[in-house]
């Protein structure tokens, strides 16, 4: 294995996520210029500046995908915290105390969101780059009720946003909906999916089109595992079918995007009879081949007869795990997470650097503290890989700004300027690298003061010295270092899903407790996050791992998935539904899961744990038939199922490939 060098860590950290998001940028753009117009009617001369950025910033919050349900609240919350900021900053400028206060508070509380989860942590380093913005901005020329007033005018033009969103609100959710079908979608992407729609009431056929699109996404993941195995003809079969599939998912969901008639399945039909007629019980594979065909061939007919129905009016919403904020609290504020630790570096960090700001208004120091707030990551290695694009992007960016400065007059720098802030919000956030070298240009160019050139000069030395003690923070104050053993994390990450199982799943031994699964859903998700470090590390460290890296991240969506399901029933347990007894179900989950982990763990082909199909096991089929079950139990128990040959089929090629031979001390 080769590890990367400077050059190729660049080109992998610099990787879009995504496609630019040129409509947004455009919209924001001209709600900028509307702001600015209103508020000179006005008579708000001394907060153009302000309105203009707090525009900006409020219709990246908008624009987040979220459906319009979530957003409406969260722009809300927005709104507000924008306005504590504000109004933070404008009474800190009475009193140095109480400008040490605020930004301890800003600082500490923003960057700790992240233990809720990466979508929270985002929005509150928004909410803390707000901050941030107001202490630059902030000024004694006018009062705190004023800047209120100006907050308020941004987002009542930013909120202009929402309105092709209220428009668009049953195509949006339907585009969610239709997500899992498309073979483009990777499970990973069907699970963000499936938590943006928790919670909203959907309805019941669409409900159950995600909920069967979920599994059919996983289907695929585990289809390519299997055919990457076999040979032959069984191979040209298989894929055959495969094709046969995608092609009808994809129909299917434009068919639930354009409500058009039923999409015609006869394709899949035939090459679904032919895996039938082929299957050669001889070879080891066969069972998996043929199970596989099976399984897809009936979720989409399911999903194709689903598609032309007319919904009941019933509501159905999506389950979640109910966490309170106690919980989650009790589980994540210490100094064993890492965004805590981070929070603290930050908040240390960042008082210095807004405290210099605070006293002196110079433009060097807000220059500085902004190298710190872009750089600083929560451990050593993910900080320095931020010093590696961030500071190279950025002197890129300057030099570009020098040249343009050389080849057109002033006048037209300024509309340069413009251009520029429309790509930074046009790559934002899918090309990061990109979206920070158009910001960078767009301030060298809009300086008030001194010439491009000198602007540029000043600007490599502070983005230089904001990026060193973002660096020296992470590395002294309470450093997360991040060693990887993956095959171990991937064990790990197992073995915590196994505990949470033991605490969800009922059985005469044991009684749900909220606690203890919340716990157990807690530890899980922190080496959930570690394996998705682990990979990452991975992927940051090494060329050529494109093989290795693909059979990782399904480890990590296979344990995603499974938790997920594992999740819906205590959501039906805490709904207070009743449930037979599936202990030996349990059982038999928790072996299959020990027997992966260990494997993982030792490197070794072991004999297959097996869970009975649900179906097939007399004593819960018996159960289920003479008592009242929640009706969706049997579908859970045997995508459980699925999900655990999922997981055996991907050690399986794991071992074989050897992958689980590398990347076990990576310091």
């Amino acid at each position: 294995m080769e590890k990367k060098g400077f050059m190729g860590k660049l080109r992998i950290l610099s990787k879009p996520t995504g496609k630019p998001q040129w409509k947004q940028g455009i919209v924001a753009i001209l709600l900028m210029i509307l702001a600015a117009l209103v508020a000179k009617f006005l008579g708000f001369d001394d907060g153009i500046k302000a309105i203009m950025f707090i525009t900006l910033i409020a219709t990246i919050i908008i624009d987040l995908p979220l459906p319009l349900r979530k957003s409406l609240p969260l722009a809300m919350i927005g709104f507000l915290m924008t306005v504590l900021a504000f109004i933070s900053s404008s009474l800190a400028l009475s009193s140095l105390p109480i400008f040490l206060f605020f930004t301890v508070l800003w600082s500490f509380f923003s960057l700790s969101t992240y233990i809720f989860g990466e979508a929270f942590g985002t929005f509150g380093f928004i909410m803390f780059c707000c901050y941030f913005l107001s202490v630059v901005l902030v000024n004694r020329e006018a009062s705190p009720l004023d800047w209120g007033l100006y907050i308020v005018l941004a987002y009542l033009v930013a909120s202009i946003s929402f309105i092709p969103k209220i428009l668009n609100k049953k195509k949006d959710l339907s585009k969610l909906v239709a997500s899992p079908y498309s073979p483009e979608t990777s499970l990973e992407r069907v699970l963000s999916n499936r938590q943006m729609l928790s919670g909203i009431p959907l309805e019941s056929r669409d409900y159950e089109l995600f909920r069967i699109g979920t599994y059919l996404a996983g289907f695929r993941g585990y289809s390519k595992m299997v055919l990457s195995r076999v040979k032959g003809e069984s191979h040209e079969i298989f894929q055959n079918f495969l094709d046969a599939a995608n092609k009808s998912s994809l129909k299917i969901a434009t068919s639930i995007l354009n409500k058009t008639d039923s999409v015609d399945l006869e394709s899949v039909d035939v090459e679904f009879a032919h895996v039938q007629k082929n299957a050669n019980l001889s070879e080891s594979s066969s069972n998996a081949i043929l199970n596989i065909a099976h399984d897809m061939h009936g979720l989409l007919k399911k999903a194709n007869t689903l598609s032309i129905e007319e919904s009941s009016a019933e509501k159905m919403k999506i389950p979640s795990p109910r966490n309170s904020l106690k919980d989650v609290l009790g589980a994540n504020f210490n100094l064993k997470n890492i965004y805590i630790r981070h929070a603290l570096r930050f908040t240390l960090a960042m008082t210095i650097g807004l405290l210099v700001i605070y006293l002196t208004h110079e433009r060097d120091a807000i220059w500085v503290t902004m190298g710190i707030l872009i750089i600083i990551k929560p451990d050593v290695t993910s900080t320095l890989n931020n010093m590696i694009v961030r500071v190279s992007f950025n002197v890129i960016a300057i030099i570009l700004a020098i040249i343009l400065s050389f080849i057109f007059p002033h006048y037209i720098l300024f509309w340069i300027a413009f251009l520029m802030l429309f790509l930074y919000r046009a790559f934002y956030p899918t090309y990061m690298a990109l979206s920070v070298m158009a910001l960078t240009v767009f301030i060298v160019l809009v300086w008030p003061t001194g010439t491009v050139f000198d602007n540029s000069l000043a600007r490599i030395i502070d983005i230089t010295i904001g990026a060193a003690i973002a660096f020296i923070c992470a590395y002294i104050i309470l450093p997360s270092r991040v060693t990887v053993n993956l095959p171990q994390q991937i064990a790990q990450t197992i073995r915590t899903n196994r505990k949470y199982v033991e605490n969800i799943l009922p059985s005469p031994e044991m009684t749900y407790n909220h606690q203890k699964a919340v716990k157990a859903f807690r530890d899980y998700m922190l080496e959930e996050k570690n394996l998705e470090s682990a990979i990452k590390k991975v992927e940051d460290t090494f060329n050529d791992v494109e093989d290795d890296l693909s059979l990782y991240n399904e480890f990590w969506a296979a344990n995603q998935k499974l938790a997920a399901d594992v999740s819906a029933i205590g959501t039906l347990i805490e709904s207070g539904e009743v449930l037979p007894d599936i202990s030996r179900f349990k059982d038999q989950l928790a072996n299959s899961l020990s027997e992966i982990a260990l494997a993982v763990d030792k490197n070794v082909i072991l004999p297959r744990a097996t869970i009975d199909v649900v179906s097939h096991n007399s004593k819960l089929d018996a159960n289920l038939k003479t008592n009242k079950v929640p009706e969706n139990l049997e579908n859970y128990l045997n995508w459980i199922i699925s999900d655990i040959h999922y997981l055996q089929e991907l050690v399986d090629i794991a071992i074989k490939s050897g992958s689980l031979a590398k990347y076990q001390d990576m310091a």
